[in-house]
């Protein structure tokens, strides 16, 4: 009976797993465009204005834009406008953590 209820646990624990893999793959798939990458490289210490981000970058205005697009989408920036201007951040502190670790492991030669 026992062996019955762990055998059930890892099942159910692999399958949380699972889900999890799959949305962790999501997350480093939006990562992988170097673009994208220097964007949330920037938000880590926090909030920025659409136009500093844009200006920073060697994109055009709608290259950029659909970048924004893509990590809003995704889950990984959220969005403050204040009259005129757009401000960018973070909205997962794990994805923080994430840029953190990547930074200091390849941003500290």
């Amino acid at each position: 009976m026992q062996n019955d209820r762990i055998v059930e646990t890892t099942v159910v624990d692999l399958m949380e797993m699972k889900n999890r893999v799959i949305d962790v793959a999501d997350v480093l798939k939006t990562l992988s465009h170097p673009d994208r990458l220097f964007v949330l490289c920037q938000l880590v210490d926090g909030e920025q204005g659409a136009g500093q981000l844009q200006s920073n970058s060697n994109l055009s205005q709608s290259a950029f834009s659909q970048h924004l697009s893509v990590l809003k989408k995704a889950g990984l920036v959220e969005i403050r406008k204040e009259a005129q201007h757009v401000y960018y951040s973070l909205k997962d502190q794990r994805v923080a953590g994430l840029i953190s670790q990547l930074h200091s492991l390849y941003c500290h030669g």
